[in-house]
């Protein structure tokens, strides 16, 4: 995300409890624009671990290393 991109919240009740969706966009009519493509979404996996930027690239690839050398041998 540039600098330009906020983060919008969204809404929406399920399943007896409400939910809440973030979309960055640059303003709120891109964020509702994008919030109307999702019937279009198609699914691309699941989300393993966040990262924080700051830390450093090496504890990054020894992670993700570590996780492809135990999922080979599962």
């Amino acid at each position: 995300m540039d600098s330009s991109t906020k983060v919008f919240l969204f809404r929406y009740y399920h399943a007896g409890t409400w939910w809440t969706l973030d979309i960055p966009a640059t303003d709120k009519a891109d964020a509702e624009a994008r919030l109307k493509k999702l019937p279009l979404a198609r699914y691309d996996g699941e989300l393993a671990v966040q990262i924080p930027a700051k830390v450093p690239s090496f504890v990054v690839r020894t992670f993700v290393w570590f996780r492809n050398l135990t999922r080979r041998s599962g």
